[in-house]
């Protein structure tokens, strides 16, 4: 990624007057230019997908964490009303532990975003180097001999490697989904124990009412 950007930054802060007078052949020069920003472009366009969608599943699992933290305080009730206090405990250190999470993931959301307004910025710089590039290009004469057969066009190959790139990005961010899902803890099993316990018990005494007052 460092290297990269090294290119990145090279290629925008280029002067494409000044290479042209050193080139021995300027226009094979600026093919040689064009295909390494529109190789530039391909990776960094892969790296705002995967930095966008990073962005996101944090966001999200920021809130799920923050509202799933928030369930803890019921859940201590819960157990403080059926004498367990150890338990009660257990659930607002969890919720503290699960609101530190949230905290967490949040500010790792931040950081994505703004990596993902970085590379929208290189981005645009590139493609501003691109056109520059591509005029100079057009403003050539054509060349004397046309290349036999109709090979495939740069940006044909590039936008075949940026589809391969999202492609690996998605099962990217689906491993990643999965690896980051939390598992059941014994804490929250044992309350909805407790819990189902609790209703059980309700409609037990409410049956044993109706009893009482249809022997009356």
């Amino acid at each position: 990624m460092f290297e990269r950007a090294k290119r990145v930054g090279q290629l925008v802060t280029s002067n494409v007057e000044s290479l042209l007078d050193k080139a021995s052949d300027p226009r094979k020069m600026l093919l040689l230019m064009r295909s390494e920003i529109e190789d530039g472009l391909v990776a960094l366009q892969g790296e705002r997908t995967k930095a966008a969608r990073k962005a996101e599943r944090l966001s999200t699992n920021a809130k799920a964490k923050a509202d799933g933290a928030e369930e803890w305080t019921a859940k201590a009730k819960v157990a403080l009303d059926k004498g367990r206090e150890d338990l009660a405990r257990s659930a607002l250190m969890a919720r503290e532990g699960d609101r530190k999470l949230a905290a967490q993931l949040e500010a790792e959301a931040r950081d994505a975003r703004a990596e993902v307004s970085e590379i929208e910025k290189a981005i645009a710089e590139l493609e501003a180097k691109r056109a520059e590039t591509q005029a100079k290009l057009d403003a050539m004469p054509a060349p004397v001999k046309a290349s036999v057969g109709a090979a495939p066009t740069r940006s044909s190959k590039a936008e075949s490697r940026l589809d391969n790139v999202e492609a690996m990005e998605r099962r990217m961010d689906f491993s990643a989904s999965r690896a980051e899902q939390a598992s059941p803890v014994d804490v929250d099993a044992e309350i909805a124990r407790l819990q189902q316990e609790s209703a059980i018990e309700a409609e037990l005494a409410a049956m044993a009412g109706k009893g009482k007052r249809a022997k009356r």
